[in-house]
């Protein structure tokens, strides 16, 4: 069978199994191999014809068995933790024991291996390989083997993290541990993948979901994910790659017709062979449970063989080892490197933080923090808790240190401490008019340090200017965020919020999405309110080039309902939550919140407001001569027609030249703060 059938039964095998086992098997998933290569061959075609030469190179070691002479093969590992600071950022301690149940299963000295069935005992293997986390980096730098890296592509991730941190593939096994992994498909669960030696140094190595790795903490299985993508990685099919017609090309493995899920013993796919044998579900390249998953076999050991004659013989020669560190087991105590995380990054006047210490390289034995704004504003703890009582935006720094060095960190701006409401009308608009109101009043948070939100003059839905979020040349998966000033809205009812925005896509494949969320605790907790991505979020067609919006038409309305509790609270922010999907530039504009305000609260005050409705003039009678009474009045749309004082008992406001409808009225002083809704009927 030559090559693209066996790829193309691979995928149909795949999408078959994935659409009736992705939910029933969650827990164990799947490996992503084959979608990948799809999508290597269709951006790189010369991608086909590498993988049939490596099949034909594999199928020529079975035949052509070599002995291997070495002994145990020391591999290199580098980990590379791509994280954004949630439970994906996995501990020391787990990828330990993730090296330690490699290490069993590819020297046979797993405690299971007992349970092959007696019908495959005699071609059951010990490969005689050992993985060893780095010692020195490639500047022969002390290292422990782990780098971090904080990056959204840890969502849904591809081989663009590999871009992030790499470190030579022919000096060391590079794995890269993420949150998730991108799917083909909706719904389909993939728990890692690896490509073929000889694939490219841009792609070599492995991508694993950080919950599948090791045996303990974050990782509930018995960690055979990555025993069966290194088996890829060390050239090794799928068992049933080629189906009941060529299985996996190894001679002592039984042919499999589909993977297998589960771990059923009674399975016999294929019967076109002689001697007739079940499925083997217990070998690691299947797709059985990984606690039946147990063993490799000799005819496998041939194909690792081959792959470190022709492929890998640099990573485990002798000189490799010295220079990556591996070759005896007295490691190096390498200096820390400082790097920490905040439980939230937005807090109320009086509420508290707490810091967690994320520095790795050496492990840290002494940790020193300075906390400006801070009660305490030092702490020697790993892992303090710090209270605020002032707002402003403060910085943090931890120096992390162990008897070879010590390391500092500081994070700039990184916790924003929020007082009263910034604005206490009940109304609101904003367009993105003052540069100096957008800078002072609006928190832009830019996770990814790539492009993010920025004012622009350009082009607007009216105004002189509008909100942009530059996303034209942002990787996927990056997330931007736009944070509103403080509003009091605790006197609204029926609160409603409104915006304008446009968009385009680049292709519509693109996945970008745009939520709206809510906070009633200075943004310490958000609750999202509106959502919309993909297709539904564009306002034109998908357009490759950069979009600029030419006329209103190009624009969407959205009206976001906000719940009474919200209406009831006197701390209220919006949040724009971007987050990229390959598409194109996205204009925010026009934003308003507008709703009902009691009418009895002015009287209840000690203040007359009349005749309402009004034709050409109001009149504020201030009945208990309120002291440094002042007066603000909006339209519906929240902007501000009129301010002035009220200094004497009884005054009269000119409304003749306002435009009929309805209005706001504000009265406030330092004990009072009134707003009643007034009709004008005048023009």
């Amino acid at each position: 069978m030559n090559f693209k059938s066996i790829i193309s039964k691979s995928i149909i095998v795949s999408l078959i199994l994935f659409s009736q086992f992705s939910f029933a098997q969650q827990e164990q998933g799947i490996c992503g191999n084959e979608f990948m290569y799809a999508k290597r061959i269709a951006e790189h075609p010369e991608f086909a014809q590498q993988l049939e030469n490596y099949r034909q190179q594999r199928e020529h070691a079975d035949a052509n068995p070599i002995e291997n002479r070495a002994g145990i093969r020391i591999i290199p590992v580098v980990f590379h933790v791509i994280h954004q600071n949630g439970s994906e950022n996995i501990s020391k301690a787990q990828i330990q024991s993730c090296i330690t149940q490699l290490n069993q299963d590819f020297s046979m000295t797993n405690a299971d291996a007992i349970n092959l069935r007696s019908i495959f005992t005699s071609v059951q293997t010990n490969p005689e390989i050992e993985f060893r986390l780095a010692n020195k980096d490639p500047n022969g730098n002390c290292t422990d083997g782990i780098v971090r890296t904080y990056s959204t592509l840890t969502n849904d991730a591809d081989d663009a993290v590999k871009d992030l941190s790499r470190w030579p593939s022919s000096k060391y096994l590079n794995i890269w541990s993420v949150k998730s992994i991108g799917g083909s498909d909706p719904g389909f669960i993939t728990l890692g993948y690896a490509y073929f030696p000889g694939s490219g140094s841009d792609v070599d190595g492995i991508v694993v979901r950080s919950d599948r790795v090791g045996t303990i903490e974050t990782s509930p299985g018995t960690g055979r994910t990555l025993t069966h993508e290194i088996g890829h990685y060390l050239g090794l099919a799928h068992t049933f790659e080629g189906g009941c017609t060529g299985g996996d090309g190894v001679s002592d493995t039984p042919k499999a017709a589909d993977a297998n899920f589960g771990c059923d013993y009674n399975t016999n796919s294929c019967t076109n062979e002689n001697p007739d044998k079940p499925d083997m579900i217990e070998n690691y390249m299947d797709y059985s449970n990984d606690n039946c998953q147990i063993t490799f076999t000799n005819g496998q050991k041939n194909i690792i063989n081959s792959t470190f004659n022709n492929d890998r013989d640099v990573l485990i020669s002798n000189s490799n080892l010295i220079a990556t560190g591996t070759n005896d087991l007295i490691l190096d105590v390498c200096a820390p490197t400082a790097s920490f995380a905040a439980n939230v990054q937005q807090i109320c006047e009086g509420g508290s933080i707490t810091y967690s210490d994320d520095s790795w390289g050496g492990d840290a034995t002494s940790w020193n923090w300075t906390f400006p704004g801070g009660t305490p504003s030092t702490s020697t703890d790993q892992n303090p808790t710090i209270q605020y009582n002032t707002s402003g935006t403060y910085n943090a720094t931890l120096t992390a240190t162990n008897a070879t060095g010590s390391d500092s960190f500081t994070r700039t701006n990184y916790v924003n401490v929020s007082g009263d409401a910034m604005f206490n009308a009940q109304f609101y608009s904003e367009g993105f008019e003052s540069s100096s109101d957008f800078s002072a009043d609006w928190t832009i948070i830019n996770y990814a340090t790539n492009y993010t939100w920025e004012r622009n003059t350009a082009y607007k839905y009216s105004g002189t200017a509008s909100a942009r979020m530059n996303n034209y040349s942002n990787a996927a998966g990056e997330i931007d965020d736009l944070i509103s000033p403080s509003y009091n809205l605790s006197l609204v009812t029926d609160l409603t919020m409104t915006f304008k925005y446009a968009f385009a896509r680049r292709a519509t494949t693109n996945t970008d999405k745009l939520r709206v969320l809510v906070s009633t605790n200075c943004g310490e907790s958000w609750v999202t309110r509106w959502v919309s991505s993909s297709a539904a979020l564009g306002t034109v067609t998908a357009q490759n080039s950069p979009f600029y919006p030419s006329s209103q038409s190009q624009w969407k309305e959205v009206t976001v309902s906000i719940p009474t509790s919200v209406a009831a609270s006197d701390n209220v922010r919006f949040k724009f939550e971007f987050t990229g999907g390959g598409g194109n530039f996205l204009y925010l504009d026009e934003i308003n919140i507008t709703g009902s305000v009691g009418i009895n609260e002015a009287q209840q005050a000690g203040i007359s407001i009349y005749p309402n409705p009004a034709k050409d003039f109001v009149v504020i009678k201030n009945d208990k001569q309120i002291k440094n009474l002042k007066l603000e009045i909006r339209n519906v749309v929240g902007q501000v027609v009129n301010q002035s004082s009220i200094n004497n008992q009884t005054s009269t406001i000119d409304v003749s030249a306002f435009t009929s409808g309805i209005y706001f009225l504000r009265l406030f002083s330092e004990n009072v703060d009134v707003t009643e809704k007034i009709v004008v009927t005048g023009k």
